[in-house]
């Protein structure tokens, strides 16, 4: 998981106000500073019989300015900051060996004709180790040849290098090629020898003597060009397995570890045609099993969705309990949206068992991808049964169990990593995502204690510093966020996030001179930032400096290229004329059906295009509106937004005379929010006058 786990400030109720006073209404408008401290419009409405829609239009811009600002901060910072991120992978897992633990076990003769050494070789074989050592030291003492005794040490040596005693075994694989000079076996085990010490230069000048003296032998061809890849020389070591290949024609292990070096330098195609050769060579040996899967990889990457299926399907016919093969597959169907199949196969993989923490850690991904996350916390469980303090997947499951809302599992699992790392940067991590945690929590005080923690680690963490302005804001201490934030930015001020978060608190608590001064400063550096100048018009916008704000809307609207920008930016320009002079009215509305075309599933959007229907008197334009805020209703949307529709919906009944029916929608409109106090009182006009057209109608 990085480092840059963002959290935005505190969470602001999304309460939308649509104030609309209705038709027959008179209206002594507050001003706008009563409405700053908290007054509704409705303390001061008194319904009469003659429409103003000058303050109409005031009590909706300002409130509807709030609830556009909260899902701008919503959908681009809080969104986005508020949690901790994850890191996955989203590939295929792929065979990163070279049939090491397959081919280069230790290389001694099948037997020998002297019954004596012939002994200890099988003594050895059958892993008789201490007899087989006896034996050997025993055979020394006998009258062999020097070619038989060479042998003897060769086979002692092995036995060293298997203990992993590598300088007492690199004595006596030197002492044997004294006694025999052209022993290939003790060059080859010398070989190994070397490199299991970490001496590669002398492991490369032994298995070149060991291939001077048996050019044609495959295995010793093989290490050669294994040798050769681990110096960093793939040209020799292709060339030494392309050597034994024309020695040894249908060797599948010489053929598979050259299709693996020609992959690796890009020559795809050759590696296309050697795995596929390597597969006939091998028949159902695993030599065919990694080379399907290398096969089903190169298509993966291609885009060849079918070649790799068929391929990965081939693995799991040889070897069908294969966990990697099994995700792999799953993963290729669900490139084809084959669902349900992929989720079956990530299922088995899960039960089919590995001995590699990754590959749980990506059956995990896969699984929460698909909001499974029960079974991705399942599969991080058996990574750690694997390895109790591999941190990756520690980090992965603290992360699911965040997103999950499971908090406490969370922490938990950050305070496990914090115990298990050794102040390090994923000690930073934990702790900084620790104290994010903690702050979502409510736990203000531990928050900042564990994120000071992380700045005592690393005083240059500007991320830390950002997250606890924060931590300090949510505690009801603003002046230390801002200093917190101004600490980050001197650390980065490429970063305009600091610089932001100074601003949004401005905006937010109605500081809107010092917000446009933030918002500003921010722009001089990068004017491209078009989500800061959504921001700033709101701030020019409360100060009712709307050619300001038109100015900053109407450069996002030109110059952004993101679809959600020019969508608010259009809302919020509806504002901006519908709160100016009336001669902007039908600006006003062209904003308002441009914002809604742009996303014809934005509610929000539809909400603001019905209000300026329905105050442009028209009849036609009602209609429409009733029509938008239809559409609203029967959607599924967060109560507030359904039940001012309603309340929309009732105004424009009311205004067409069907007061019975305006009754029903004010209802509506109540039961979905009981705080909206302007339905109620819509409800009592609309009653008022419905029993005064029944009285109408009866003195009639």
């Amino acid at each position: 998981m990085p480092e840059n786990n963002l959290k935005d400030s505190n969470v602001v109720k999304n309460r939308l106000r649509f104030d609309d006073p209705l038709p027959n209404a008179e209206t002594n408008s507050p001003s706008f500073e009563s409405w700053q401290n908290g007054e509704s419009f409705e303390t001061h409405r008194v319904y009469n019989k003659f429409p103003v829609t000058f303050y109409l239009w005031i009590g909706f811009f300002f409130l509807l300015i709030g609830a556009i600002s909260f899902g701008v901060w919503y959908q681009f910072y809080y969104n986005n900051k508020n949690k901790p991120e994850f890191n996955y992978k989203n590939d295929l897992l792929l065979d990163k060996k070279n049939l090491d633990k397959i081919i280069e076990n230790p290389y001694l003769p099948d037997s020998s004709l002297n019954p004596g050494l012939a002994k200890c070789i099988n003594l050895y074989r059958d892993t008789y180790i201490k007899r087989a050592f006896v034996h050997c030291e025993e055979f020394l003492n006998t009258p062999a040849t020097d070619e038989e005794k060479s042998v003897a040490l060769t086979v002692m040596g092995v036995m060293f290098d298997d203990a992993g005693r590598y300088p007492l075994s690199i004595e006596r694989f030197k002492k044997a090629i004294q006694y025999d000079p052209k022993n290939f076996h003790a060059y080859y085990n010398l070989t190994l020898a070397y490199r299991h010490s970490g001496m590669f230069n002398e492991a490369r000048q032994s298995v070149m003597k060991a291939k001077e003296l048996a050019p044609n032998d495959p295995r010793v061809s093989l290490l050669a060009g294994n040798i050769l890849n681990d110096a960093n020389d793939p040209r020799l070591a292709m060339k030494m397995y392309e050597e034994g290949i024309a020695a040894n024609p249908n060797d599948p292990y010489l053929i598979y570890n050259l299709a693996v070096s020609q992959f690796r330098q890009g020559s795809i195609p050759e590696a296309i045609e050697n795995f596929r050769k390597a597969v006939i060579a091998s028949g159902t040996g695993q030599v065919a099993v990694l080379s399907h899967g290398h096969l089903g990889s190169i298509y993966f990457n291609r885009g060849d969705f079918e070649g790799a299926e068929h391929h990965f399907r081939e693995a799991l016919r040889l070897k069908p309990s294969d966990a990697k093969y099994l995700y792999n597959l799953g993963t290729i169907l669900l490139k084809q949206k084959k669902n349900e199949e992929a989720i079956s196969l990530f299922q088995k993989a899960l039960d089919a068992g590995a001995n590699e923490p990754e590959v749980y850690r990506y059956i995990a991904e896969a699984f929460y991808d698909l909001r499974q996350s029960s079974l991705a916390i399942r599969a991080l469980e058996k990574a750690l049964q694997i390895k109790p303090n591999d941190l990756d997947s520690m980090f992965q499951l603290a992360d699911i169990y965040y997103s999950t809302g499971d908090m406490g599992q969370a922490e938990e699992m950050f305070r496990r990593i914090i115990k298990n790392s050794p102040g390090d940067s994923n000690t930073e991590t934990a702790l900084i995502n620790l104290g994010i945690i903690l702050d979502d929590m409510d736990r203000h005080s531990e928050a900042i204690s564990a994120l000071e923690q992380a700045i005592s680690l690393n005083p240059k963490n500007e991320n830390a510093y950002y997250n606890l302005g924060l931590a300090y804001k949510n505690s009801g201490e603003p002046t230390k966020a801002i200093e917190n934030w101004r600490k980050a930015n001197s650390l980065n001020p490429e970063v305009s996030r600091n610089r932001e978060a100074i601003a949004d608190y401005y905006l937010e608590n109605r500081f809107y001179q010092e917000a446009v001064k933030e918002y500003s400063d921010i722009l001089r550096t990068n004017n491209s930032e078009y989500k800061i100048k959504l921001k700033l018009s709101d701030a020019y916008m409360n100060l009712k400096s709307f050619e300001s704000a038109e100015k900053e809307l109407l450069d996002v609207l030109n110059n952004s290229k993101d679809a959600n920008d020019l969508k608010i930016a259009h809302r919020k320009l509806a504002l901006v004329y519908a709160s100016g002079d009336t001669r902007f009215k039908a600006k006003a509305k062209d904003e308002a059906y441009r914002g809604a075309h742009i996303d014809p599933d934005d509610m929000e959007s539809k909400l603001i295009l019905a209000k300026v229907l329905i105050d442009s008197g028209s009849l036609m334009d009602r209609e429409k509106a009733i029509d938008e805020l239809s559409i609203i209703v029967r959607s599924e949307v967060k109560p507030k937004i359904a039940a001012l529709a309603y309340n929309y919906l009732g105004l424009c009944y009311y205004k067409n005379g069907e007061y019975k029916r305006a009754l029903r929608e004010f209802q509506n409109s109540i039961d979905l929010d009981p705080s909206l106090t302007e339905a109620y009182e819509n409800k009592r006009a609309a009653r008022a006058s419905y029993e005064d057209s029944i009285d109408r109608s009866s003195s009639f």
